[in-house]
């Protein structure tokens, strides 16, 4: 059946003047927000440096289907503290036809620069997607603030979209949503050349192109086509200029184009879509990508996956996608941290730390709580952490378990809690601990950590994780 929009920016009703949708006839298609965000998303998508950003939220991109690219900010970074934020004006243009303007006019509050972002929002019926538009315009009133002696190249950051409902979950909860089976992000680089990267958060450190192929696609996709592929459009020069940074926290794609001194004292322009990737391109991608080399981290190239229950039995290889849910890997620090395979109390498997030397080396494990994608907090919300230890010559302070609260993204704030050391020759030990809420307002999650300080060998087995509320 043939779609005919009809595309219009209105303003939904509330308590006070609401929200304003995008919306196709009837149905809200896309959010443009401009709210305070609050904790933990304000540190986690923006660094606590836009208390209020311009972003177009929720976009769905065919007619029935729920969003599938949840944030694309409007507005440009330009190096760590000048950021085109404040907003000055909306226009509009072609309301209640089959294309909508948008002119979002933004600047930063030193007066460095302008932004003025072009959205058209359109429908390709060929392939049964919406089409985002942006043409991003940034106009220097101060070039010389950037053209410092030395300068070569520098690079502004023009976006940093992310999608919805990914990464999935990296604990399961009741309640918790489905990353609906994407696995992998793809691309054409700008040799022509496929490229693709697995959803684990250790992989997104594998090399990059260095720029992509023009009106190529930056997608996320499956591995059988059982979804729609949300994804990036690169037009023109564009592509050739950007370069992508995948954040191992959230997966969002950080958009940047590099610029030469004589770029700054001209209107500087990037461009590209929101879209569905055509199901064939999809494919071609697919196919064509190499698999990815392996990712290795500590000198491990497999980890032990985090459950909130574990004997450390299961695996996850930093180079394939984490699956659903995705969790984060137990990470090792310091000296003679392994984990082994031939020593546990239930299995044969357990967290093993041996040094030869005095000091500190451990496992640990930040990412459980609201800020990691896991359930939300409350003011109640604490934890209990059980694990078994065992020693074997351990001279020092001993082996413990440790937990605190953590704030990402800036310097620690909070203590490390630690339970009783056990040093020495013992067999298998509880430890037990436990940190009670109300968390912190700023934290985003707990930091588990499998100490070990001294001589010696210890081994960690069969923790229990319980979310107290």
């Amino acid at each position: 059946m043939t779609h005919t929009p009809s595309f219009d920016l209105k303003l939904r009703g509330g308590v006070t003047a609401g929200q304003e949708w995008i919306h196709d006839g009837a149905t809200p298609i896309a959010h443009l927000e401009h709210a305070i965000v609050e904790q933990p998303e304000q540190n986690l998508r923006y660094f606590n440096k836009n208390p209020r950003p311009v972003v177009l939220r929720s976009l769905a991109l065919a007619p029935g289907q729920e969003a599938l690219v949840d944030g694309v900010q409007l507005y440009w970074v330009l190096g760590s503290d000048i950021i085109t934020s404040e907003l000055l004006r909306v226009e509009v243009e072609g309301r209640g036809s089959d294309h909508l303007t948008l002119t979002i006019v933004t600047t930063d509050p030193g007066g460095v620069a302008t932004s003025r972002r072009i959205i058209d929002v359109t429908y390709d019926a060929d392939h049964g997607s919406y089409v985002y538009d942006f043409t991003c315009h940034l106009t220097l009133h101060s070039p010389q603030t950037f053209d410092q002696p030395g300068l070569e190249t520098l690079s502004f950051e023009y976006s940093d979209p992310w999608f919805s409902d990914i990464p999935a979950p990296t604990v399961a909860f009741e309640g918790a949503w489905t990353s609906k089976g994407y696995d992998r992000l793809l691309a054409r680089a700008v040799d022509g050349s496929a490229w693709q990267m697995p959803l684990n958060h250790l992989a997104t450190g594998l090399p990059r192109p260095e720029g992509f192929a023009a009106d190529s696609y930056f997608a996320l996709a499956d591995a059988d086509d059982a979804v729609p592929s949300p994804a990036f459009q690169f037009v023109g020069d564009s592509a050739r200029r950007t370069r992508v940074g995948v954040c191992n926290w959230g997966y969002d794609i950080h958009l940047a184009s590099r610029y030469d001194r004589d770029d700054l004292y001209q209107d500087i322009c990037e461009h590209f879509r929101v879209r569905l990737c055509p199901t064939t391109i999809v494919q071609s991608m697919r196919t064509e990508a190499p698999a990815p080399p392996a990712v290795l981290y500590g000198g491990f190239d497999e980890l032990p996956a985090y459950s909130r229950q574990s004997s450390f039995a299961i695996g996850q290889r930093l180079n394939e996608a984490a699956g659903e849910p995705g969790p984060w890997p137990w990470l090792p620090s310091g000296e003679g941290a392994d984990w082994c395979h031939d020593v546990g109390k239930t299995d044969d498997h357990s967290l093993k730390i041996e040094r030869q030397t005095q000091g500190v080396s451990l496992w640990s494990m930040d990412r459980e709580g609201e800020g990691a994608f896991t359930q939300r907090w409350r003011q109640t919300t604490g934890f209990r952490v059980q694990i078994w230890v065992r020693t074997q010559a351990l001279v020092g302070r001993g082996a413990c378990l440790g937990l605190r609260w953590i704030i990402f993204n800036v310097p620690e704030r909070y203590p490390v809690h630690v339970s009783q050391y056990v040093a020495g020759d013992t067999d298998w030990t509880r430890l037990s601990l436990q940190i009670d809420g109300p968390p912190p307002a700023d934290a985003s999650a707990v930091e588990i950590s499998l100490r070990h300080d001294g001589v010696g060998c210890s081994w960690f087995d069969d923790i229990d994780v319980e979310v107290l509320s």
